[in-house]
């Protein structure tokens, strides 16, 4: 095994189980006759020590009846035990470790008949909290970009990389050895899995870890890190990866004004045997399922290997056979997950599969398109980075690349930090296929950062309007500034008749949102439902602001903001001229709807429909109605609370929602479980009954991911999902479509 060291002397947590490690015998007994019956050892890992800190673990093991007691011991192949540790020869492990580190051990246990057993554990100490940052030897000059990342070399199954001396990085800015983040480069021989453990993640503080790789020549980030060990390491696992320069990256987080300082080590690990196959997708219109499972050993395919499934259920009617051929007449659709493994010469692999199956004669079915790009057209293919937004508005409007159906246009929102630039995100309708499913800037910005804001299309007898409304403004250290927007901006892409401009117009600023409540002074909107109404009459042209939070003084005058919730419909009439400004009223209603955050809706039919959202009661699952009177501000013509509704199937905010065919469909969203956000994958459309009270709720097909904090449009009678985010995961590198139902 190949190790790569620092030399440093400071004290630390450190690493993971060795890829040996987890577990059993081995069967191997020095020194024991052939004939002695030998223990089982039954402990597969140690728990996690602290430096300085009393340890206690017991190692066990069975032994055939008859064959006495057992007696334990270190190896005479070990390492020595830390400081501080002593093994009884109970098995106890007790003591007080005195440094930390990973330590790679190995243990022997022998009965009274002479049989014996040994096998590999790690013991990892780590650093007790209050961490001191100190300077290793890759700060100078610091590895702190791609392009001067530290090179560990070759990677390969007989290789693997193993930092032993720890690291250190810090997210304070005030410290002189200011050292926020860590690259580190390595090349491998062929296609391959490659798995990477960092420890550790959160500690003290939270480490942002990343397994990154090169597209075209350019390095970028691919793989973020999940939580193991009860969230203190973190892990990365790409499998089918080519050969290649690969890249880890290690970062400190600084969030909400908050440093830390981290210590870590890592192990990179290779296997010469990958399965390629991630996704199998089966069109039940196309007849008979028989689709070949891909892997390959030391970059060439398998074609000899014995496959089995592992884990998870397959629908009805298909099967796995052992030349990893799936086969058959599925008799159930959907998505569905299971596990398989395939053994080639006495090498073993293992992954996670989905198969999808669909009819696509009737609908109710997602699909996957792209890598989740931004368009680059000096990159071959067209392939910029890749792309994690959310927190944006979405909005189809006209678009000189499409006919009818328009483009979709992705305004705001955040990616690393809040951004004010407006995208196009091209599907297949148009004659550049390096466009396709890539977001594209049409280089028309709005005038400042916001995220948590609402988007509308207007189509008025002088020309047909993007119109972007409130807002949070710019934050890069936290999700939230805090800082939220009246400004009203609206950009020209269509004529008096529809037809888009060749070029879209600027962003002009209208009338803006309301600056007064009962005496205070409103800075701004956020986090709302905005929706619109486009009418035959220019003068009926509508958009509607709905729930969400505002930002007022706590006092009138006091210049102390506190952000409340928005209790009021907020109605905009649009201008009825290329050159007017438009108004806004606040609806005089009393209580018209229950104030919450991060609602989802839609209208039909002139109603509003407030779905979900997360407010004083928790995060919600109902429905609500609210049907305006189009003039300023007087009261709604009705409104319906929860109890004339059905429930959705869980409680959702920030999901994304569209109307099509007079249903509102409503996708993902995040909840809480326990004071975890975390991010739903369910589709379900809600369909009011005639007149406007009741409907009914029905569960569509269930979407590949997680998300929230995103929104969704249907383009061409289709839903794309192309945005948001899981909680704490990264974005998955695809886009969705969704064909509805009749």
């Amino acid at each position: 095994m190949r190790y790569l060291t620092t030399g440093l002397t400071i004290p630390l947590l450190i690493l993971m189980l060795a890829a040996c490690d987890g577990g059993g015998s081995d069967g191997s007994g020095s020194g024991a006759p052939a004939t002695a019956p030998a223990p089982t050892i039954t402990t597969t890992s140690l728990p996690r020590a602290t430096r300085n800190t009393a340890y206690s673990a017991m190692l066990t093991a069975t032994t055939p009846a008859g064959t006495g007691g057992i007696l334990w011991s270190l190896s005479a192949q070990s390492s020595p035990l830390p400081s501080g540790l002593v093994l009884q020869s109970s098995g106890a492990l007790v003591g007080t470790p005195l440094v930390s580190g990973l330590f790679e051990l190995r243990f022997r246990c022998v009965n009274d008949e002479g049989g014996a057993a040994e096998a590999a554990l790690d013991i990892v100490i780590y650093e007790p909290v209050g961490y001191t940052h100190a300077p290793d030897m890759y700060d100078t000059p610091a590895n702190d970009s791609f392009a001067t990342a530290t090179n560990l070399g070759a990677l390969s199954a007989t290789a693997p990389i193993v930092q032993l001396t720890p690291l250190s990085v810090t997210s304070n800015p005030a410290d002189p050895n200011y050292d926020p983040r860590d690259y580190f480069s390595f090349t491998t021989p062929h296609t391959g899995r490659i798995q990477v453990e960092v420890y550790f993640d959160s500690f003290i503080g939270k480490l942002l870890t990343n397994l990154g790789g090169q597209h075209n020549g350019v390095p970028e980030e691919i793989v973020n890190g999940v939580a193991i060990a009860a969230g203190d390491d973190s892990r990365m696992v790409l499998d089918n990866a080519p050969a290649g320069t690969w890249y880890l990256k290690v970062e400190a987080q600084y969030k909400n004004t908050t440093w830390n300082a981290n210590g870590y080590t890592f192990r990179i690990t290779f296997s010469d045997l990958t399965i390629a196959t991630d996704l199998v997708e089966h069109d039940l219109a196309a007849g008979t399922l028989n689709t070949q499972l891909q892997a390959s050993l030391s970059g060439m395919p398998v074609t000899t290997g014995t496959w089995s499934q592992t884990a998870g259920t397959l629908p009805t009617g298909v099967s796995l056979a052992q030349n990893g051929t799936l086969s058959g007449t599925p008799t159930q659709q959907g998505l569905f997950d299971f596990s398989v493994s395939v053994d080639a010469g006495g090498l073993v692999a293992s992954r996670a599969v989905r198969l999808r199956v669909f009819d696509s004669t009737v609908g109710d079915y997602w699909q996957r398109f792209g890598e989740h790009r931004y368009y680059d057209a000096a990159a071959a293919n067209g392939d910029g980075a890749y792309h994690e937004h959310y927190s944006e508005a979405t909005v189809v409007a006209p678009h000189p690349a499409y006919g009818s159906e328009g483009a979709i246009y992705v305004i705001g929102g955040r990616v690393a930090d809040t951004v004010n630039t407006v995208y196009v995100f091209h599907t297949a309708h148009q004659a550049n296929p390096d466009l396709e499913y890539k977001l594209q800037d049409i280089g028309r910005p709005l005038a400042s950062e916001r995220q948590y804001l609402g988007a509308v299309f207007l189509q008025h007898s002088y020309g047909g309007y993007i119109y972007a409304v409130g807002g949070e403004l710019y934050s890069n250290t936290a999700p939230s500034s805090g800082d939220f927007t009246r400004v009203v901006e609206r950009m020209q892409v269509a004529d008096a008749a529809g037809n888009a401009l060749a070029t879209p117009g600027n962003w002009e600023v209208l009338s803006e949102l309301p600056s007064d409540l009962a005496g205070r002074n409103i800075k701004g909107y956020a986090e709302a439902l905005v929706v619109g109404s486009d009418t035959a009459l220019d003068a009926d042209d509508r958009i509607y602001l709905v729930a969400g939070r505002l930002q007022v003084e706590g006092t009138a005058g006091s210049g102390s903001y506190v952000k409340e919730e928005n209790t009021a419909v907020l109605m905009y009439e649009a201008p009825t001229s290329a050159v007017g400004l438009g108004v806004w009223y606040r609806k005089t209603d009393v209580a018209p709807y229950t104030p919450r955050r991060f609602p989802s809706g839609g209208m039909i039919d002139g109603r509003i429909y407030i779905v979900g959202g997360t407010g004083s009661a928790g995060t919600l699952d109902t429905i609500e109605m609210y049907q305006p009177d189009l003039a300023g501000a007087n009261v709604a013509l009705a409104t319906l609370d929860s109890s004339n509704y059905p429930t959705l199937a869980e409680p959702c905010y920030y999901a994304a929602s569209a109307v099509h065919n007079g249903r509102l469909y409503v996708l993902n969203g995040w909840k809480f479980s326990g004071f975890s956000p975390v991010a739903t994958s369910r589709l379900q459309s809600f369909t009011p009954n005639a007149g406007g009270a009741g409907g009914t709720v029905q569960q569509l097909a269930t979407p590949d991911n997680g998300s929230g904090y995103h929104s969704a449009v249907f383009h061409d009678g289709e839903l794309w999902f192309i945005t948001g985010r899981d909680s704490f995961v990264q974005t998955p590198h695809y886009s969705l479509r969704y064909t509805p139902l009749p």
